[in-house]
């Protein structure tokens, strides 16, 4: 794939996100949203299904033949390349009006290899973007991973296993012996976002399990386009197989909090 190829993708994958963004704020103000539950807390929107549907009949059209791996819409098309789309993440932030939702587009020739990626922060309109191999930016400014590498210094960031109950108790005390190391521990209710925040240097790492390839393919692209690292908990298994479990950090960390992640053992029940 040429350089132009990949960053005419890029913009294509920017301007539908805008556009999707708009549709999602509109219908956010009207407050009467169509919901329905997949499972145990795990909400879809006719918001969702919408902007799934729109980012995918922009793109394909721009790119016959391309496949599409989507949260609500699974797999059409070939299978690579291919985009990875999940239309919110953060829906239940959605749900709420409150701000940390996004709307997250990857692409990818390989599975688990995403080389772009847009993740939209729709309610602080931010653009984040980044390309592996050539740099990150948000709203167009570059954008790089923290130099901190002392976990007495960093900003984790750690999500609670909502839709897996049965794992809190280890979850907590994996949660426990990483906050008692570190400054201090964040959540936001949206990996693609927060995998932008430790791109952008606000963040230093986070772990999280049970995760869709969807929700973190294009905020790897991003995340690696700024200096940072991110791999499966299970080494030996590909990024893309689901659910995913993950480690990201700014690489200074990398080695510390999957270390610490590794030695506690599965959560899984």
């Amino acid at each position: 794939m040429t350089e132009s190829s990949l960053f005419l993708r890029q913009a294509a994958a920017e301007h539908i996100a805008r556009q999707a963004g708009s549709m999602l704020l509109e219908k956010e103000r009207q407050k009467h949203l169509l919901i329905s539950e997949k499972h145990d807390n795990d909400y879809v929107t006719e918001a969702d299904t919408a902007s799934e549907a729109m980012i995918i009949e922009y793109l394909s059209g721009l790119f016959p033949g391309e496949g599409f791996h989507g949260e609500e819409g699974g797999d059409q098309g070939s299978a690579f390349p291919r985009w990875i789309i999940d239309p919110i993440d953060g829906t239940m932030n959605y749900m709420r009006s409150l701000p940390n939702y996004t709307i997250s587009i990857g692409w990818e020739e390989e599975p688990g290899k995403p080389l772009i990626g847009i993740v939209y922060n729709v309610r602080q309109d931010e653009m984040f973007s980044g390309c592996v191999g050539y740099g990150a930016t948000c709203n167009h400014r570059p954008i790089h991973v923290s130099d901190i590498a002392d976990p007495r210094k960093a900003l984790l960031v750690c999500e609670t296993p909502h839709r897996k109950k049965e794992w809190a108790s280890s979850y907590w005390k994996l949660f426990g012996s990483l906050f008692n190391q570190c400054s201090d521990i964040r959540t936001f209710g949206s990996i693609a976002l927060e995998l932008c925040y430790i791109a952008s240097g606000r963040l230093e790492a986070v772990f999280e399990y049970s995760l869709g390839y969807w929700d973190i393919a294009a905020g790897t692209a991003i995340l690696r386009a700024a200096g940072g690292l991110m791999e499966p908990i299970e080494q030996d298994r590909l990024l893309s197989e689901e659910p995913c479990d993950i480690i990201a950090s700014n690489a200074l960390l990398h080695s510390w909090i999957a270390d610490q992640v590794r030695a506690f053992g599965t959560i899984r029940s």
